[in-house]
């Protein structure tokens, strides 16, 4: 089904039992009977062919489910989970939940006995990835009025005002307001987090579609997403958005209308490493990290004439990138004689629990630009964790010339 990725991945990761109750059970679809006596592959073939018969506006509505569905089964969205499950689930859908090992099948379940909590963790997903595009960030500082999150009339007062300020009407935007656990930068511990998802429809356009072999117009409307979160351990209010004239405006009516704190317009310090210590060969302190071992595995520099050099090395190198740098410039080469503007750090995690060993990798580029790859928040956490134990980060106050849109209460 090459049309239909997401339903494909479906199909190849749940048990097969399990895709048929939900394929029969959402959409009403007529599946082979379930007989565990057949092989997996055979199971899973006789229902690729009901689905590959279906209609392709059919199976197409049936793959803007398992999207869905999938975008909660990678890391990002596991993380999500597992910061609503033990706050929301009574204690036997908690059991229940617990014995699921398939990832796929936990965000089915969620889907199938919880759709309300699966639609606050999709957002909460999508809140998460936006934080590490920084074109869709911006951060504040607020002390808030906790119980005002909880408050009817504050809740309802907020919606009008976000209404008028994104030019719709009260029943144009919906508005979600939850709990959920984030881990800690500092300690990897979990702590709440308050998530405020503002949806509204944007006006109106006309797109072509062939009806009854005419081109024809059509109005559609779509909608679009904003997050706000607020993390009461430090006070931090950030607009996920990608609408960047609007955040402040969103940040200031989330603090004047829910926290009952407004932004003063504080500057934030920014964030900026150092990472010229990766010049020379170091040891990195891992004692009480989950980490097997750490490789600088490229490393660049520009020159003054607008020459740049990059030495990169696999991983299973047996030699590091300073003995590989002398092998293919020169045996006199030392990346200490130059000023470092690129950095990449390969780290290997350790098998803890349930989670699988894996690697993350984290560029440093010019003086404040950090890219850790990978889509789970714990991992995120973990890496500027390390980062400020190997002094890569540095100790910096507020700064002069802060970016337009990052500012603080």
């Amino acid at each position: 089904m090459n049309d239909a990725e997401n339903l494909s991945k479906l199909l190849g990761h749940l048990p097969p039992a399990v895709f048929r109750e939900f394929m029969v059970d959402e959409f009403g679809l007529a599946m082979p009977d379930a007989d565990a006596k057949k092989p997996k592959k055979e199971q899973r073939e006789q229902m690729e062919a009901v689905l590959a018969a279906l209609g392709v506006g059919e199976r197409q509505r049936i793959e803007e489910v398992a999207e869905r569905i999938v975008l909660l089964s990678d890391g990002a969205g596991q993380d999500v989970i597992d910061g609503f499950k033990d706050d929301i689930f009574d204690d036997a859908a908690r059991e229940t939940f617990a014995a699921i090992p398939n990832q796929y099948e936990r965000a089915l379940w969620l889907h199938v006995h919880e759709p309300v909590i699966f639609e606050e963790a999709l957002n909460a997903r999508q809140a998460d990835v936006f934080r590490q595009s920084a074109s869709c960030y911006s951060g504040f500082m607020a002390p808030a009025n906790l119980a005002v999150l909880d408050d009817a009339t504050a809740k309802a007062a907020f919606h009008q005002t976000v209404a008028q300020q994104l030019g719709c009407s009260d029943d144009a935007v919906a508005i979600q307001i939850f709990k959920r656990l984030r881990p800690d930068t500092q300690t990897g511990e979990d702590v709440d987090l308050y998530q405020i998802s503002i949806h509204h429809n944007r006006p109106p356009e006309i797109i072509d579609c062939v009806q009854a072999s005419e081109l024809v117009p059509q109005e559609v409307i779509r909608a679009v997403s904003s997050h706000i979160t607020y993390e009461p351990a430090n006070g931090h209010l950030e607009v996920l958005s990608k609408d960047t004239a609007g955040r402040e405006a969103l940040a200031r009516i989330v603090a004047d209308s829910l926290l009952q704190s407004p932004i003063t317009g504080e500057k934030i310090p920014l964030k900026q490493y150092d990472y010229q210590s990766l010049a020379a060969p170091r040891n990195f302190d891992l004692s009480g990290e989950p980490v097997a071992f750490v490789k600088v595995v490229e490393l660049g520099y520009a020159a003054g004439n607008g020459r740049s050099l990059l030495v990169k090395i696999w991983t299973k190198d047996v030699d590091d990138i300073y003995a590989a740098a002398r092998s293919l410039i020169g045996p006199a080469f030392d990346f200490r004689d130059h000023h470092l503007n690129y950095a990449k750090l390969s780290i290997k995690l350790k098998k803890v629990g349930k989670d699988r060993a894996r690697t993350i990798t984290v560029i440093l580029r010019d003086d404040n630009k950090c890219n850790i790859k990978t889509k789970r928040e714990k991992d995120r956490a973990l890496c500027d964790r390390l980062l400020a134990k190997w002094h890569l980060v540095k100790e910096i106050g507020h700064v002069v010339e802060a970016p337009a849109d990052t500012v603080a209460a």
